[in-house]
């Protein structure tokens, strides 16, 4: 997570339909995007004209896009009201930006991922502040720990389940500590990386001074040895230790986004990115958690990291079922350093972050 500047928390969203196009700037430090384009989506993946019945209208999803920075678009579909990944049709739920697959094994264990879906709240871009140059991972790392799936050349799916862990403000006031789990595509071997997650802590604006902001707010970000490219943040949640399932899939430069809320049964819209080609690396798939450098570790409650794996091709495997590497977060970013959390496996899709110091 390349930032210099303060997490913020996304344009607040609304219900389905009544989606905000324009933000204004906030003291948060993140900028609102205007979308650049809107249209009406059928259940069929059309466009729906504006000339439609009203009732066809109404029934259709809100397609928004975006551009973002380094050549990069993005759109979100906000499915109309009442729509369920976990009933509808394949091709609706991938009209509306889900990846259903058509194969009835795949689809039912794919629908059995969405139970207990109940609403779509929308994805609402603002840019975080100035990126800073990639990095590749080490194996000790001043600024990362978790693990990453290797072995593989062509990996083009990653996700996970979880927690929202509690904050606390040990490592002092919002605007000098931060923790960001994420998921992501390389940075072991090149300077390429695509990443998605959430993040607490940075803010003294949020939830007031010296405080510890509870909560998470979801980002993705794509860097490369010539774009530093800020985060891109989509929403905010004030949910502590609810349950949030992950995942970003690649395809020919697009990369689909998605964060959902497993214990309050609400996830965001799917937001899918293009023109991505120039940030992927397949060599690894990884489970994250970030100090970014010039900040503290945010102490945390114990964060799990669940139902975590990746597909290389068209094989999906848990974690721990691939070849792996630990990256071991340490206060000096070699092996003589102290640890700044600890990594225990607990099966072989799971694994749980103690935390152990702010710096």
């Amino acid at each position: 997570m390349a930032i210099a500047t303060a997490v913020c928390a996304a344009v607040p969203a609304t219900t389905a339909n009544a989606v905000p196009v324009t933000g204004t700037a906030s003291a948060t430090g993140c900028t609102p995007l205007s979308a650049t384009r809107t249209r009406l989506i059928g259940s069929d993946g059309r466009t729906v004209s504006s000339s439609a019945a009203a009732a066809v209208r109404a029934a259709a999803g809100k397609e928004l896009t975006y551009s973002l920075p380094g050549g990069v678009t993005m759109s979100t579909v906000v499915p109309p009201q009442g729509f369920r990944p976990q009933t509808a049709a394949p091709a609706t739920a991938r009209a509306y930006g889900f990846d259903a697959p058509d194969n009835p094994t795949a689809l039912a264990a794919w629908r059995a991922k969405y139970k207990g879906y109940r609403e779509t709240v929308p994805s609402v871009p603002c840019l975080g502040g100035s990126g800073s140059s990639a990095v590749r991972f080490t194996k000790y790392s001043g600024n990362w720990g978790g693990y990453m799936a290797t072995g593989h050349s062509n990996y083009n799916e990653v996700y996970d389940d979880q927690n929202i862990p509690t904050y606390y403000t040990t490592c002092g006031a919002n605007t000098a500590s931060l923790a960001a789990p994420w998921i992501g595509l390389g940075g072991w071997n090149s300077q390429k990386l695509i990443q998605q997650g959430f993040a607490s802590g940075s803010s003294s604006t949020q939830n007031g001074p010296g405080t510890a902001t509870q909560g998470a707010s979801l980002w993705f970000e794509y860097l490369n040895a010539a774009h530093a490219n800020p985060p891109v943040y989509i929403a905010h949640t004030t949910k502590t230790n609810h349950v949030i399932s992950q995942y970003m899939t690649y395809t020919a430069g697009k990369v689909v986004f998605h964060w959902y809320d497993r214990t309050a049964g609400s996830g965001w819209s799917p937001v899918t990115a293009t023109g991505l080609s120039s940030y992927y690396d397949g060599t690894t798939a990884d489970f994250i958690t970030e100090r970014p450098y010039g900040f503290k570790l945010r102490k945390f409650s114990r964060q799990t990291l669940s139902a975590a794996g990746a597909r290389y091709a068209g094989t999906s495997k848990n974690l721990f079922s691939l070849p792996n590497t630990e990256v071991r977060l340490t206060t000096n970013g070699v092996s003589s350093g102290a640890a700044m959390f600890t990594d225990t496996r607990s099966s072989t899709s799971a694994f749980y972050q103690t935390w152990k110091r702010c710096s």
